[in-house]
Formats: C-alpha cells, sequence, structure tokens
C-alpha cells in the first residue's frame, strides 16, 4: 500500500474533515480538568530522586573493605577467609528492610563526624557457619536459621566479629575521610533499626563471605544523607582514589619512622664566660657560677632546639629532668 495520498483522497479527507465525518484529537486546551487533578505531582527536589551517578571512589572503598575483612576473619577463624564485594545499590530503606530475613544479626554503628548511623547486617545463615568454624567445626551451611532466636554465647561471638568489621571501616575510609565507628546497639528484628525514614534513600553493599564449605552474606548500610556531604570525594576517579590511598600509606610509614626514631636530648644547666688565665689555675673543688638563677626552670634541647623546660632533680639513684612546660614554634602551632 501506498504512504503518499493521491490527490482525490487528499480532496475526499478535506471534505470529511469539513462536514464532522472524520474526528479530530481533542485541543489540548480542552483536556478535563479532572483528569489534570488525578495526575501524580513529582517534587524534583525530594531525595526519592535515585542516585545514578557513579561513584568510583566508594567502589575503591569497597574494595578496600573486602581486603580488611579477609584479613580480619581469616586470623579471627584461623582459617582461609574469601571476602568478595557486589556492586553496592541505592535504594529506599522500606525496601531494604523487606529484603532482610528474619532472625538477622543487626548493629546500628555510628561513623563520626559524620551524620547519622549506618547498618551492619549478620545474615543468620552466615552467623551459624562462623561460629561454627570459630569453635573447629566444618561450616557444612546445614543449620537450621528459622524460628529461634540467637544464643548468649553467639551474641558474644557476634558482637567481637562486629568490632572487628567496625575497625575495618574505619580503615577503609581512612584515605578519603578519616572516621571513627563505634556500635550503638544490636538487634534482631530489622523493624526495630529504623536509622531513617522508610523513603529515605541508602546504599547497600553485599559482601559474600566464603568459608571452606559454606558461603553468606556480610551486608553495610549508609544512608544516603550520611556520604551526601562527601558526593565530591566519592565521584572523583578511581585512579584519583587510588593515589591518595599511597598518599596515606606513605604518610603513615613516614609517621611510623619518625615516632620510632632516636633523638638527642640534652639539658643545658646554664652558661658564663672566664679568661683563659682562670681556666689554666683551675683546680678541684673550684666553684663556677652561671648565668641561670638556681629557682629558674632549665632548656631542653631536642636536635640544637629548645623544646622543652623543667627542673632537673634525682629519681630512683638516677639524675631525671621533670618537665614544667613544651615549647611550641609557630609551624607547630
Amino acid at each position: 500500500m501506498s504512504e503518499i495520498l493521491s490527490q482525490d483522497e487528499v480532496d475526499s479527507l478535506l471534505d470529511g474533515l469539513d462536514s464532522g465525518e472524520v474526528e479530530t484529537e481533542t485541543d489540548i486546551s480542552q483536556i478535563d480538568e479532572e483528569a489534570v487533578e488525578g495526575g501524580i505531582s513529582y517534587d524534583f527536589t525530594s531525595q526519592d530522586k535515585v542516585v545514578r551517578a557513579r561513584m568510583p571512589t566508594f567502589d575503591v572503598i569497597n574494595e578496600r573493605l573486602s581486603r580488611e575483612l579477609r584479613a580480619t576473619l581469616s586470623s579471627l577463624l584461623q582459617t582461609n577467609v574469601d571476602v568478595s564485594a557486589n556492586p553496592f545499590d541505592t535504594l529506599k530503606f522500606s525496601e531494604f528492610v523487606r529484603s532482610l530475613p528474619v532472625p538477622t544479626s543487626l548493629h546500628v554503628f555510628r561513623m563520626e563526624p559524620l551524620r547519622g548511623h549506618g547498618l551492619v547486617v549478620f545474615e543468620s545463615q552466615l552467623v551459624y557457619n562462623l561460629i561454627d568454624t570459630f569453635f573447629g567445626g566444618a561450616a557444612l551451611g546445614r543449620a537450621r536459621v528459622e524460628g529461634r532466636e540467637f544464643t548468649r554465647i553467639e551474641e558474644v561471638i557476634i558482637k567481637k566479629a562486629v568490632l572487628a568489621v567496625l575497625k575495618n571501616i574505619e580503615a577503609s575510609w581512612a584515605p578519603i575521610e578519616p572516621v571513627k565507628a563505634s556500635l550503638i546497639r544490636s538487634e534482631m528484628n530489622p523493624q526495630f533499626t529504623a536509622i531513617v525514614l522508610p523513603t529515605d534513600l541508602v546504599i547497600v553493599t553485599r559482601f559474600e563471605i566464603e568459608l571452606e564449605q559454606a558461603a553468606g552474606n556480610l551486608v553495610v548500610c549508609y544512608p544516603y544523607s550520611m556520604i551526601e556531604p562527601m558526593r565530591h570525594k566519592l565521584s572523583a576517579s578511581g585512579v584519583q582514589a587510588e593515589i591518595e590511598e599511597i598518599d596515606y600509606n606513605w604518610r603513615r610509614i613516614i609517621k611510623e619512622v619518625i615516632l620510632n626514631s632516636q633523638v638527642d636530648l640534652r639539658i643545658l644547666l646554664g652558661k658564663t664566660e672566664i679568661t683563659g688565665e682562670r681556666l689554666l689555675y683551675m683546680q678541684p673543688g673550684d666553684v663556677i657560677q652561671l648565668d641561670n638563677d638556681a629557682s629558674a626552670p632549665l632548656s631542653c634541647f631536642v636536635g640544637g632546639l629548645v623544646k622543652l623546660t623543667g627542673f632537673v632533680g634525682v629519681q630512683r639513684g638516677f639524675q631525671a629532668f621533670k618537665i614544667n612546660d613544651k615549647i611550641t614554634t609557630d609551624c607547630e602551632g
């Protein structure tokens, strides 16, 4: 069928429009106002917008955390543990809560100086496998996880693992933003861990923990409002993040070298000037008067610079120096 109308067809169509036999589309100005009122308004300023921009630095943090977890859990369980980080998800907190099984070991933590609380989640199957391995079992992954709470012994082992994970989180964030992670409380029911509103966004990363014959998931959940102030850092390129990590490692190494280095420390009792003739005729028992007042503090030199003042004395049969004040320069604040 030809897509081009003949002249007769065009004339027939125009006649139909004039007579009303051919219906036309409704004018947009005549749309029923009730239909408009039935629509749903969208607030472009709300947090409900999905964060689609890539955050390569956040991926680097998760990879670093997986390495930290691998070393920590291997040391804790005295066996080889493999940890892999899945790509992070951005979803509503209510959706995240619905995805968690019951019972689940949930732990609310603070990450100062960032605002808000995060979640560390040990899925129940992982908990039983970790505890089985901790006490020398084979961790075959056959434990029944439904219908019972964790025992007191299990809770003690879980808390020990959680505190270790929080230390790993601190280490993984350190090159980007030094933080202090601390445990707030632990729960078993996801309904009791409302760290944000149900409609607020959270960023969730699942870490698959593989033991010798079993596996399980560890989940770390950050509210989007917690990391939003650092969005510019997390959106930096992965190469830049690796450079920052290298710089951080160098700073740490240099700091360790400085703190472990030996320095020369000297106490100045005082000074005076004498003639060469007096020096030639000096005998044991002669007294040389110095320029320092007997009650005034003495200067302590470190590497040729005055760093401390204090008083000399005796402690446990040895000469000693009691620090009275610390001297700081402008560059040291």
